[in-house]
C-alpha cells in the first residue's frame, strides 16, 4: 500500500505539529493510504551546532508514543548525519520518500525545508509533487499570543520555566521520566523527603520549583518537584538536577522509574544562608502547591 508522508523533527509534538499530522492522517483515509511520519530524533539545527544537552523537548521514544496516539499507520526515524545533510533535495525525495516510502502524498508544515543547503523548500515540493502526480499539502501556523508555535518557542518558555505557556503551546502536560538515585538526603533530613531523578542529558529540565503530578507504580501523586543548581547545598553550580517531594510519601523507591508532570510554576530558585531558611521555604512551597491542587481539583 502506498504512504501518505510528512516529514519533520516534531521534537514536543506540539499543537502545529498535530495539526499537520491530522491533517495527513485525513488525506491517508481519504486516498487509501497508509499514514506515515517521519522524523529527525535530533533536530538538524543541533547537528549543525553540535548542542547535545538540554535541548529536547520529547526524547525519541516519548516522540514515538504521542505520534501512535495519533493514529498513524507507520512511525520511523531517520538519523540526520553527514550522508543526509550532504543529501540534495531531489535525491532525499527520489530516494528517500518515493524510493523507500513509495509515498503518493505528502504534508508538512508551512516552513518546511529539507535537502542540502535548505533547497527543499514548499516551491520545490510543489513543482516535484506535481512533476510525479503525488497529491501535496501544506498547514498554515498555529499561534498563541501572536506567536507561531514552534518547537524553538517551547524550548525557550521551558528553559525560562514558564511551564503554563509551553503546556499551552504543547497541548500536553510536559513531562520528564528518569530513574530515581540516590541523593545526599538533605531533603530527608530537613523533613521532606525528595526522589532524584536521572534525567537523560539531551532532555530539557525548566529550572525552578514547580506543582508536579507524580506517576510511579502506576499511582498518581500531587507533588513539587525543584529544577535547579541547589546554590544553599552545591557551590560547584555543575549541572541541573531534578528532585521531587511526594506529598503523604515516604516509601524508599531508590532504582524505580518515575514520570513527572509540571502543572505550575510556583518561583524561581533562591540561595538561603541557613538550612532553617530553606525549610521554612520548602514548608511555604508545599503549602501553595497543596492549594493549587485543592482549587483543581474542587473545578474538575
Amino acid at each position: 500500500m502506498p504512504n501518505y508522508i510528512t516529514i519533520g523533527t516534531y521534537d514536543g509534538v506540539h499543537l502545529g505539529h498535530q495539526k499537520i499530522i491530522k491533517a495527513a492522517v485525513k488525506e491517508s483515509l481519504k486516498r487509501g493510504m497508509k499514514s506515515t511520519v517521519l522524523y529527525f530524533p535530533l533536530s538538524p539545527r543541533f547537528y549543525f551546532s553540535g548542542k547535545n544537552s538540554n535541548c529536547l523537548i520529547t526524547l525519541p521514544g516519548e516522540r514515538d508514543l504521542l505520534l501512535k496516539n495519533m493514529r498513524i499507520d507507520r512511525c520511523d526515524s531517520v538519523v540526520f548525519d553527514a550522508s543526509v545533510a550532504a543529501m540534495s533535495a531531489e535525491d532525499f525525495f527520489n530516494n528517500i520518500i518515493i524510493g523507500h516510502y513509495d509515498a503518493r502524498g505528502i504534508c508538512v508544515g508551512h516552513d518546511f525545508v529539507f535537502g542540502k543547503d535548505r533547497e527543499g523548500n514548499l516551491n520545490f515540493l510543489k513543482k516535484i509533487c506535481l512533476k510525479k502526480s503525488n497529491h501535496f499539502k501544506h498547514m498554515t501556523f498555529v499561534n498563541f499570543e501572536n506567536h507561531k508555535i514552534s518547537s524553538s518557542l517551547i524550548r525557550r518558555q521551558l528553559t525560562l520555566g514558564n511551564i503554563e505557556d509551553a503546556n499551552k503551546c504543547l497541548g500536553w502536560n510536559y513531562s520528564i521520566t528518569g530513574k530515581i538515585i540516590e541523593g545526599a538526603r538533605i531533603g530527608r533530613i530537613l523533613g521532606f523527603p525528595t526522589a532524584n531523578i536521572d534525567v537523560p542529558d539531551l532532555k530539557i529540565i525548566p529550572p525552578g520549583v514547580f506543582a508536579v503530578k507524580i506517576m510511579l507504580d502506576g499511582d498518581i501523586y500531587n507533588g513539587v518537584a525543584n529544577a535547579g543548581y541547589r546554590p544553599t547545598i552545591d557551590k560547584s553550580k555543575s549541572h541541573l538536577i531534578l528532585e521531587a517531594h511526594i506529598f503523604d510519601f515516604d516509601k524508599m523507591i531508590y532504582g524505580k522509574t518515575l514520570r513527572i508532570e509540571f502543572l505550575k510554576r510556583l518561583r524561581g530558585e533562591k540561595k538561603f544562608s541557613l538550612s532553617e531558611s530553606l525549610k521554612k521555604q520548602i514548608t511555604e512551597d508545599v503549602s501553595v502547591a497543596k492549594k493549587y491542587f485543592n482549587r483543581v481539583e474542587s473545578l474538575e
